[in-house]
């Protein structure tokens, strides 16, 4: 094509605002000077070279396409470059800026921000807008933060700190505390993070950064080492989730979307007939607001592309809880750590701390609740001695609970007393069942283990308790109508002989055969228990529960 049609037609589609029309002509221009250096169309370049960079950038917008950032920064480095004294010079500076950014390209970017801030330099002076002074004091600070470039960063995150409390910019505030959070948090200077934390509590951009949370909880790791754990929980309760974070991504990704198609519709339906300043407000404004959702777009896919740490965040909230003494803020954290992730690899772990907590605050409950989905499930071991043990002792602790309430109220008169007093007395006796059945599987099935000497106490004394001592004899020893039957009984059991609950269970039968006054029957299996001291006992009596736990754990 000619020259001058080049030319002719690109002024023409110019003079229409068509300016991602114009730009390839502009190209053609440019690529013509370098090889003829022709002074008409150097002209031209000068004339219309920004307007080659908008261009593409209305291109972008439209499209999405990056390579249409990579034209429009390239476009405005020829043009600041070739003819660094037109007065758009700086401006063609500070859209490449925003371009390299966009394209993720951070040292370069950073090298013309400071250029175009350098107060030596011809380009700082013709910056009048404080909007455009507070987007490069940004995309600074930005540039040294995502390249954690804390030498250069901190100054820069501390310049945009101050110039956007001046400003009364939220946004911008909240981003640059952002900024020193982390680099105080990677320089291990947690201290100084402190001051800033009131500042991360609004609903901002900033708060969602993947990076920001993920080193508030590092920071909240560091503290916990150090056994500052009060400080750590404020550093966890400020921390996102993933999930939090990838939906307020995909919220703001819908709004930015909406906003543009509204811009691009009101261009599309009345640009040709509204002024050309009006027209270029709007086009630039539909530029910066693609450039945001770019952004956007970028952090979400971080988000989502990163393994997520909510359960790790979880946990860990829950047992600095724990660590704090705050028992019941433990319990529910670890309760919904296990309920809302029921598959997880780590789910045993999870739904042992809710039944651990559940038992430190003494919620009976849910500590029944708990223990028995993991007693259902064979596959858990890692905890089952204990979850039995305790699963064992909360079902006596509730069943003589309810058979205290059974006992207070059988004597009353009223229907509605005597009712709950038969309901409390048999859900007292279905308690020891299942008390008296976890005991006995745990102690089949695992004889030699440390916990059975106290499953065994257990039993024992609640057999004593309640007067029980048949069926205590039965069980333990095999006596059946007053006569020990060999084939029966936890000490005629092989199995059982090596057992560290042995000697509880010769100890234990023998008291209660003297309690029932079967002397002779009793000195063959206290005499098996070497080492026992039953002076003082009084044989004519049943000795108090507290002294019969205590000696049939020694």
């Amino acid at each position: 094509m000619p020259l001058r049609q080049v030319i002719s037609e690109a002024q023409a589609l110019i003079g229409k605002g068509d300016f991602a029309g114009a730009s390839p002509l502009l190209d053609e221009l440019e690529v013509r000077f370098e090889d003829e250096e022709d002074p008409e169309v150097e002209k031209i370049l000068q004339q219309f070279g920004f307007v080659r960079g908008v261009g593409y950038l209305q291109s972008f917008a439209k499209t999405g396409n990056q390579d249409f950032l990579g034209k429009a920064s390239s476009a405005f480095g020829f043009f600041a470059e070739k003819f660094p004294n037109d007065p758009k010079a700086v401006m063609a500076l500070q859209k490449r800026t925003d371009c390299l950014r966009a394209l993720h390209e951070w040292k370069d970017a950073a090298r013309v921000i400071e250029l175009l801030l350098d107060s030596a330099k011809p380009y700082k002076k013709q910056i009048l807008k404080r909007s455009e002074l507070m987007n490069l004091y940004f995309g600074r600070a930005q540039c040294y933060h995502i390249e954690q470039d804390w030498v250069k960063g901190e100054p820069s995150f501390r310049e945009l700190l101050k110039y956007a409390d001046l400003a009364k910019d939220e946004d911008r505030s909240a981003y640059a505390v952002s900024c020193l959070t982390e680099m105080f948090v990677q320089t291990k200077r947690i201290d100084e993070v402190f001051p800033l934390l009131p500042r991360l509590s609004g609903d901002t951009p900033a708060r969602y950064d993947l990076r920001l949370n993920v080193n508030l909880m590092q920071g909240a790791a560091q503290l916990k080492d150090a056994g500052r754990h009060v400080e750590a929980s404020l550093f966890y309760a400020l921390t996102m989730t993933t999930e939090e974070i990838v939906a307020f991504y995909k919220e703001r990704q819908k709004q930015l979307q909406t906003e543009l198609s509204q811009y691009e519709q009101i261009i599309a339906l009345q640009g040709s007939t509204m002024p050309k300043r009006r027209l270029e407000i709007l086009k630039e404004k539909s530029n910066t607001i693609a450039m945001k959702l770019t952004s956007s777009k970028g952090q979400l896919k971080l988000a989502m592309d990163t393994p997520p740490f909510t359960t790790v965040l979880r946990w860990r909230k829950a047992d600095n809880f724990q660590l704090t003494k705050r028992d019941w803020e433990s319990f529910w954290g670890f309760y919904w750590l296990y309920n809302d992730f029921p598959k997880h690899e780590n789910v045993e772990n999870f739904i042992y701390a809710a039944f651990a907590s559940a038992n430190t605050v003494k919620y009976r409950e849910k500590s029944i609740e708990l223990g028995e989905k993991y007693l259902a499930n064979k596959k858990w071991t890692k905890f089952r001695a204990d979850v039995t043990f305790i699963m064992a002792n909360a079902y006596r602790q509730e069943a003589e609970t309810l058979n205290q309430i059974a006992v207070s109220l059988q004597n009353e008169l009223g229907t509605t007393e005597r009712d709950r007093a038969e309901k409390s007395k048999t859900k007292s006796a279905e308690y020891y069942e299942r008390f008296f059945s976890l005991c006995n599987d745990f102690i089949n099935v695992m004889p030699e283990h440390k916990y059975a000497k106290d499953f065994v106490g257990m039993m024992g004394s609640v057999y004593f308790k309640r007067k029980n001592f048949n069926g205590l004899l039965e069980k333990f020893a095999g006596f059946e109508n007053g006569v020990m039957n060999r084939a029966n009984g936890y000490v005629n059991n092989k199995a059982f002989f090596k057992s560290p609950s042995m000697p509880t269970a010769h100890y234990m039968s023998g008291l209660a055969l003297l309690a029932t006054g079967k002397f002779d029957e009793a000195k063959p299996l206290l005499g098996a228990v070497v080492g026992v001291n039953i002076e003082g006992l009084p044989l004519g009596g049943v000795p108090e529960e507290g002294d019969l736990q205590e000696r049939g754990e020694d």
